[in-house]
């Protein structure tokens, strides 16, 4: 493994490389060593994108749901504007009509 020299950039890695890497760890056929000599990519990062690729796979399996809970969230803030724009009207009214009845 070679160490990143001081101010050096870290490579960019595609997300489908990290997808392979991830997913030859899953599988469990081959040794971390034949992994990391396979992707040349450390075993500390390769566990990382395996736990992540863990964490994340049950998203696969949401898709509507998840579509379902951007439209409810996306039309929860649009509900939560046009309250707070009627609170205001509101206010401003009964400021106004309290000038009106003196």
């Amino acid at each position: 493994m070679r160490l990143r020299k001081l101010g050096e950039m870290p490579k960019l890695v595609s997300p489908e490389h990290k997808a392979k890497v991830a997913i030859d760890a899953l599988k469990d056929e081959l040794t971390w060593a034949q992994i990391c000599s396979k992707h040349k990519v450390s075993r500390v990062q390769i566990n990382r994108w395996k736990k992540e690729a863990e964490k994340n796979i049950l998203s696969g399996f949401r898709g509507g749901q998840d579509r379902i809970s951007t439209e409810l969230r996306e039309k929860n803030e649009e509900l939560l504007k046009l309250l707070g724009e009627a609170q205001l009207e509101n206010s401003w009214l009964k400021k106004k009509s309290s000038f009106i009845a003196d």
